[in-house]
């Protein structure tokens, strides 16, 4: 058929939209039987209210499958496609080759229809009640989210098994048994097959659609409205009956099918066909079609039987010879792709694409009609408004309506698994499937749809142990990487968690402070007041400072001997039962004598002494900078004095993660953010044992986030390995990085460009999580003021005044 023509010939139904019938300008369709009213009743209503007789859908054979009116069986598969846009090149082009390959397999038994729409965003985010900042954040971020309604994609792939002689029975009384024929069994199982082959072979999710849970009829309804809600089975009624629930005012001459009944408003709607296609295409090159909200798009493909199509381009070879106007190069191309066919290296089917618009003015609707087109110009794919095959375009949607289709083109399995691709960006995990039971907030992808944040991969609550989620996040200075992260902390403290900051430059000062969390800023030289001698007794804590001694005091010397190593032993265990007073580093270095080494080991500890160099460490204070035994809900620690100072940064550190580790034991879900973790763990201590360190606190209910500006930064520090592992990367644009900062990242072709190309003037982000790698509209600016509260010291003392930390609620203002 040639491009955009009319096919020769018309099923009968087909036929009445061309020549008349009953549905001409003006008629309506709905479910209702006119046939036993009353006169007076006949003389208002329109001729023809039913829907259903154009809907093909009979009766269920079971929970998965409907049979259709020309006895064909059809099952469908909700599919959670790739991200087309981060994406490898590899990866799409493996899903577009798998795709076509199952259609390869199949013959003119089988239709195949691929579905695209959008439905309401479940958001699922368990609300923050109260009076306090994050309860404030919550509430405007939220209101944000209701004026941006948000959706997300939905693709639904149907598979209908075709039977070449319809059934001509009666649907009710003794014939009826007839339906189910002896070949019923048969298609069902080859049915059954083909859709088992799709969910396999497919590196893609899928799930069943169902006709108990409301989700298959839902599906098939919202064909006709663009919306996607449960729809349930009637008593005593076919299955078209139950989703007739609209009613159509047709208008060919204008292109427009008004929509009478079923909303509490009429909308408008116009269906578009394709009339020209690209002389070229790629995987998702009709992606972006996916624009608004109120569009169903529908392709079906019918394959043609290999003999057919390699004998049609003989005769056109033939034709065009005879009249001496075939190129050599073209005669070569088409008897190639004959061989091609015959041979099975390619195949051929049938394919429609048709996109229903739906607004709620005409003006609206001829605007969204002209921007979808367009869209489509630009792929060089020209698109058509049907006007008077409106009505059949309209109906050829639905699966089983194969003989409705108008706009027919022969094309292969590659052009159709490049046009109908499987992508869509990820919407994240909904709350059932999340081990804290929330998502942690909700932000729009680049394409303007849902994702349901969380650093969790999908798992149970507890008491199952939590999945992973620990964090790398990388992004310069200025790209707004702490005032994000600072958001996502207040958000997730909908989850009931604990949070625990380590800052620098005190840039989260401000949103501990808004949380009524204690902050501790680290002074280099002045007592801290922590005491690890004092708090670890018993012999868990008298190992773990055997350990930690042992490694204080063989940094930048000998390893201990023996002797050494048994006199720190006897030392430790002398300090564990000593009165409290005394177990301080002034009385633990007068434990350690003369072992036949000079008084080294003594030496050594000495300088955590009050005399020693590292007097101030662990010195005495009026109170600890940090109490742990008084630790609120929210606790930020400032590093920025001794990230640079490796041997104090080292002890302080070590004994504070002791102290939370025992801490995360009662297994209270909880945060701990890390602000330049490639410094702060740039020690051979921690990177022997944070990743030991990091399966036991998941199994803790925590996790870990871990920041960091350069990606040149981790490659140089001794916790690469420890930031490299983390199983998801929050990775900002960074147009100062190469790629060879990213080497060892595993990121596609399309995240690199990505990253080092800039975020388009957009704040953006890419998210490569525990559900997928998609592209995050991280920007805030919906907070208001609230946002200054979620930046650094410096801009909430310029927004709020110097003395904002000392004044309660500083963020309203008034």
């Amino acid at each position: 058929m040639a491009t955009g023509s009319w096919p020769s010939s018309f099923g009968a139904r087909r036929r009445a939209w061309l020549h008349g019938g009953r549905s001409g300008c003006g008629a309506m369709f709905n479910a209702r039987d006119l046939n036993e009213l009353s006169e007076r009743a006949r003389a208002v209503l329109p001729a023809d209210l039913k829907l259903y007789r154009h809907l093909p859908y009979v009766l269920e054979i079971d929970d998965e499958t409907i049979r259709t009116r020309e006895n064909g069986l059809l099952m469908a598969l909700e599919v959670t496609g790739i991200d087309g846009t981060t994406s490898s090149d590899g990866d799409i082009h493996e899903l577009r080759r798998a795709f076509a390959h199952v259609l390869d397999g199949l013959d003119e038994r089988f239709t195949i229809y691929l579905h695209r729409m959008m439905r309401p965003a479940a958001l699922g985010l368990t609300p923050i009640r109260g009076e306090g900042f994050a309860a404030d954040v919550d509430r405007a971020w939220q209101a944000h989210l209701e004026r941006r309604n948000l959706h997300e994609f939905v693709l639904v792939l149907t598979v209908v098994r075709n039977q070449v002689r319809p059934l001509r029975v009666p649907l009710f009384g003794t014939a009826a048994s007839r339906l189910f024929d002896k070949n019923t069994a048969r298609r069902l199982h080859e049915l059954r097959e083909v859709v088992s082959i799709i969910e396999t072979s497919l590196a893609v999710g899928t799930r069943r659609l169902k006709i108990g849970d409301g989700s298959l009829l839902g599906f098939l309804a919202a064909i006709n409205t663009a919306v996607l809600r449960k729809d349930y089975r009637g008593a005593r009624t076919l299955i078209a009956e139950d989703l007739s629930h609209i009613a159509l005012a047709l208008d060919p001459a204008r292109g427009t099918m008004t929509v009478e009944e079923g909303f509490d408003r009429p909308r408008y709607a116009a269906t578009l066909a394709i009339w020209k296609y690209s002389e070229t295409t790629w995987p998702g090159m009709l992606d972006a079609l996916d624009t608004s909200i109120d569009t169903v798009i529908c392709h079906s493909f019918t394959p043609v039987a290999n003999h057919r199509i390699s004998g049609r381009v003989k005769r056109r070879v033939n034709q065009i010879r005879a009249a001496g106007d075939l190129v050599p190069t073209i005669e070569a191309q088409l008897l190639q792709a004959a061989d091609d066919v015959e041979t099975g290296k390619l195949g051929i089917g049938a394919h429609q694409l048709s996109i229903t618009i739906f607004a709620d003015s005409q003006a609206e609707l001829d605007a969204r009609v002209a921007h979808i087109r367009g869209i489509a110009e630009r792929m060089k794919v020209t698109l058509t408004r049907t006007m008077r095959a409106q009505e059949a375009t309209f109906f050829a949607q639905h699966p089983g309506n194969q003989d409705y289709q108008c706009f027919e083109m022969a094309v292969s399995t590659v052009t159709f698994a490049d046009m109908a691709s499987l992508h869509m960006e990820d919407a994240g995990t909904p709350a059932s499937g999340l081990p804290w039971q929330t998502p942690i907030t909700v932000l729009e992808t680049a394409g303007g749809s849902a994702h349901r944040f969380s650093w969790h991969r999908p798992g149970k609550p507890a008491p199952a142990d939590p999945t992973l989620g620990h964090t790398l996040v990388l992004g310069p200075s200025d790209a707004g990487k702490s005032t994000t992260m600072a958001f996502l902390a207040s958000q997730a403290m909908r989850a009931g968690i604990r949070l625990i900051l380590f800052d620098k430059d005190k840039a989260l000062r401000p949103v501990v402070t808004a949380l009524g969390g204690s902050y501790a800023v680290i002074l280099a030289g002045q007592p801290t007041g922590l005491s690890p001698l004092l708090t670890e007794t018993g012999p868990r804590g008298e190992a773990w400072q055997m350990d930690w001694l042992s490694t204080l005091v063989e940094r930048g010397g000998a390893p201990l001997t023996p002797q050494q190593s048994e006199a720190l032993k006897s030392a430790i265990r002398q300090n564990g039962q000593a009165p409290a007073e005394l177990r301080d580093f002034r009385h633990f270095q007068d434990l350690i004598g003369d072992v036949n080494d000079g008084r080294n080991l003594a030496m050594r500890i000495g300088e955590w002494g009050p005399a020693g160099r590292y007097a101030w460490v662990f010195g005495a204070a009026e109170r600890p900078i940090v109490d742990f035994e008084e630790a609120g809900t929210v606790l930020g620690i400032d590093l920025t004095e001794i990230l640079d100072l490796p041997v104090e940064r080292m002890a302080v550190l070590s004994y504070i993660f002791r102290r939370l580790d025992l801490m995360f034991e009662d297994h209270r879900p909880t945060l701990v953010l890390i602000d330049e973790a490639s410094r702060v763990m740039d020690d051979a201590y921690f990177s022997r044992r944070v990743p030991k360190w990091l399966p036991t606190v998941r199994k803790q209910n925590v996790v870990m986030v871990l920041m960091t500006q350069f990606p040149s930064q981790i490659r140089d520090s001794k916790a690469k390995s420890i930031l490299e592992g983390l199983p998801n990367r929050m990775l900002f644009p960074n147009s100062r990085a190469t790629e060879r900062d990213y080497d060892g990242y595993n990121l596609t072709e399309n995240q690199l460009s990505f990253l080092l190309s800039g975020s388009r003037g957009a704040r953006e982000v890419l998210w490569a999580g525990p559900t997928g790698a998609t592209v995050l509209n991280a920007d805030l600016s919906a907070l208001g003021p609230l946002l200054a509260a979620l930046g650094s010291d410096a801009a909430a003392k310029q927004a709020f005044g110097e003395d904002y930390a000392t004044r309660p609620m500083f963020w309203r203002r008034d």
